[in-house]
């Protein structure tokens, strides 16, 4: 009974490892843990009369698991960068549409008026006539048509 719980939590914890993959080390962990769950199966399948054939399931439960896992790893790797570089493709596709059916509003020109200032002596300056030009409205985006 103890033995199966540890095989148990051996497994729970080996599928568990799964989920913390990265993209670049899915194959290697994909073998492993098919080596790991291949030789724990391998150890419970028929170990024969006084266990004389645990050792040989052990290792051939091992290599299957490595090569299933392996494959399995590697086909999940392929399939998520597939689906990235579908994902990339879609994005840029969607922007080269908005960019080409959009243009920006144009602006409008700000309303400026223009104040004629006469001479004036102030203190002991003399400050000449001149135009003082005051934005009225700044510039604005144009609604679109």
């Amino acid at each position: 009974m103890k033995r199966k719980i540890i095989l148990g939590l051996t497994l729970t914890v080996l599928l568990i490892q799964t989920g913390c993959s990265t993209m670049g080390k899915s194959a290697s962990l994909g073998t492993a843990i098919g080596a790991g769950t291949g030789a724990a199966l391998g150890g419970i399948v028929d170990p024969g009369k006084n266990g004389q054939y645990r050792t040989r399931n052990v290792i051939i439960g091992a290599s299957v698991g490595a090569i299933a896992g392996g494959f399995t790893g590697a086909a999940i790797h392929e399939n998520n960068e597939r689906d990235k570089e579908i994902a990339y493709l879609k994005g840029k596709e969607a922007q080269r549409k908005v960019g080409e059916s959009k243009a920006p509003p144009a602006l409008q020109q700000p309303k400026v008026e223009a104040q004629w200032v006469e001479s004036k002596v102030v203190g002991n300056r003399y400050i000449d006539g001149h135009f003082e030009y005051v934005i009225t409205e700044p510039t604005r985006w144009e609604s679109p048509q």
